[in-house]
């Protein structure tokens, strides 16, 4: 067991050297996976049993909270309730339209020092945002991810798709499958993060890998998303 993280730059610091981790984490646990992995470790009693006291648990916590009370569950957490919002001077009292209750809770002493002194840590890459085109529909043809019709309307769909037009180097591009050779939309009718509609340029008859290169600031580099499916092109009407 290990606990993955990836490092980021620290946008906290002026420093453009800082970095800091942030954990990826690998999944996510509902109660059914406790009362089960309970059951896993040798307990004597039923999944069922498991579930009926965790849910009591919950009820008979939340109902120490009503009442006004910290609990302390056992070195996994604590939690107690708050009360949040402005009051105006000492006499003021609580007002349901301007103030709220709400609830804290803090890792427990004991599960804090378990991780502290027992986690092993594994650093993933990095993987650094980048537009994700995910289809393509050709309106001259009326398909999806399979053909590109010269002149006619394309749309592409999926994320972080929006580019800087002025810049040259940053835009929809179809490279051909033989060759390489590169041809650059250059009339585009909605450019949004996800979404792209424009004119299918002339193509030659060839297969083609559409991409979509943007940069994600001001001075970081372009980076290329690539439609998985290749294109080939359709017939010029």
């Amino acid at each position: 067991m290990s606990i993955n993280y990836a490092l980021f730059v620290n946008n906290l610091t002026s420093d453009p050297d800082d970095y800091a981790a942030q954990v990826q984490l690998s999944g996510s646990v509902e109660l059914e996976d406790v009362a089960k992995a309970i059951l896993d470790a040798g307990s004597t009693v039923t999944e069922a049993d498991i579930m009926a006291v965790l849910t009591d648990s919950i009820k008979v916590t939340q109902n120490f909270l009503l009442d006004g009370k910290r609990v302390q569950f056992g070195g996994l957490f604590e939690m107690f309730p708050r009360v949040k919002g402005i009051f105006n001077g000492i006499t003021d009292a609580f007002d349901a339209a301007r103030q709220s209750v709400d609830v804290a809770a803090n890792p427990g002493a004991t599960v804090r020092k378990t991780v502290r002194e027992n986690a092993e840590v594994q650093k993933l890459e990095t993987i650094l945002p980048r537009p994700a085109p995910l289809e393509f529909f050709d309106l001259g043809s009326g398909e999806t991810n399979g053909t590109a019709t010269p002149g006619n309307i394309g749309q592409i769909r999926g994320h972080r798709l929006k580019y800087d037009e002025s810049n040259p180097s940053e835009g929809i591009f179809f490279i051909a499958d033989t060759g390489g050779a590169e041809t650059k939309v250059t009339e585009v009718l909605k450019n949004k993060p996800a979404e792209l509609i424009f004119r299918v340029p002339a193509l030659g008859d060839d297969s083609y890998t559409l991409e979509v290169r943007a940069k994600f600031s001001e001075d970081g580099e372009v980076r290329t998303g690539t439609l998985d499916s290749p294109l080939m092109v359709g017939p010029i009407p």
